[in-house]
């Protein structure tokens, strides 16, 4: 037997009015005319504080619901002449004044040949609590790194003051090149952490190597170029969001093979190794050693500059070389003596 047209339509009303009345994100009807309210289900009448009766031909910004009523006219004029307007972080007020963050969505749709508004209001706070957690605990992995790299700087300074400083001197340049060349900030992050570090694996080479005041014999130099490899070795059981193990290990790797300790070419050289690879050649450049003068930072873009491309990146040095002409400066004054850049 067919159902009557009449008995569908009722049937569809019953079924759209269970969902309106269970739905667990709020749902305002509005007069297309005025913005007066015409309907209201339980969730937003929980979530605002006040009865249906109360909210039953007000506006919105009439009983304080929204904060900010003259940006809500013009919302509502916005919506009117589009047919949609959407916030992902409006604030409500309760009627006990309390604030709200929801997400609130208009749509205009036509019943019966007239047009109504129909708010959806989503509570967001639980979403924004979890924002909050997670940033929060961003923060506390990121201080717990910048808290690592601090303590293996501070016992590396143990045995060789000048390496300590040497490190955090090259992770501010290095940064500054991540800036200039517009690096994702993670990779920025990664960039800042591994360099701080870089030289830990010096840790294993005797102190007397490395504050020796004289020229190093081929072997002592073979025992200090070790450091890159001995550093890979300390951290790649560790695990970061970054590959920081492999930055340590190629720092001192250059495009034409020539580095060590690998003899890495080109493409096989990660890209934050070369960014700290020129960093840390001018760094240690600027230093003054016992057994000859400083170079200093004119010469140490010279050296970079003649080893674009063919060396050291191109890109990377040519922002290197504008971080300078902007006015970067290292910290400090004249840091310590040390044979880091006679391994180079």
């Amino acid at each position: 037997m067919q159902i009557p047209e009449n008995h569908r339509l009722i049937e569809s009303a019953h079924h759209f009015r269970r969902l309106f009345e269970a739905s667990q994100d709020g749902i305002l009807v509005l007069n297309f005319e005025d913005g007066k309210i015409e309907d209201a289900n339980p969730f937003i009448t929980d979530l605002l504080g006040f009865t249906r009766a109360e909210l039953i031909g007000k506006e919105l910004w009439e009983i304080g619901a929204i904060v900010d009523k003259e940006a809500a006219l013009a919302s509502f004029a916005v919506l009117k002449k589009h047919g949609y307007v959407r916030y992902n972080n409006l604030p409500l007020q309760s009627k006990a004044g309390k604030l709200l963050n929801v997400e609130f969505i208009s749509n205009i749709y036509d019943l019966d040949h007239h047009s109504i508004i129909q708010c959806l209001i989503r509570d967001i706070a639980k979403q924004k609590e979890a924002e909050q957690a997670l940033a929060d605990y961003k923060d506390a992995v990121s201080v717990s790194f910048e808290e690592m790299a601090g303590a293996f700087s501070a016992l590396i300074e143990k045995r060789d003051s000048y390496t300590a400083g040497h490190q955090v001197r090259v992770s501010r340049l290095a940064v500054a090149i991540g800036q200039e060349l517009k690096l994702e900030p993670h990779v920025i992050d990664g960039i800042r952490f591994a360099s701080k570090i870089h030289d830990i694996g010096k840790m294993a080479v005797p102190t007397e190597i490395l504050t020796k005041p004289d020229a190093l014999n081929t072997f002592e130099m073979a025992m200090l170029r070790n450091h890159a490899q001995a550093g890979y070795d300390v951290v790649k059981g560790m695990r970061f969001p970054w590959p920081v193990a492999q930055m340590i290990l190629q720092h001192h790797e250059r495009l034409d093979g020539s580095g060590y300790p690998n003899q890495l070419r080109d493409g096989d050289i990660i890209y934050e190794a070369r960014v700290i690879a020129v960093a840390d050649t001018v760094e240690a450049m600027t230093g003054r050693r016992p057994y000859r003068a400083t170079p200093g930072l004119e010469v140490a873009l010279e050296i970079i500059k003649a080893g674009s491309g063919t060396i050291f990146d191109a890109g990377i040095v040519n922002a290197c070389i504008k971080v300078f002409a902007d006015g970067f400066q290292f910290d400090g004054g004249l840091p310590p003596k040390s044979h880091e850049a006679e391994h180079l």
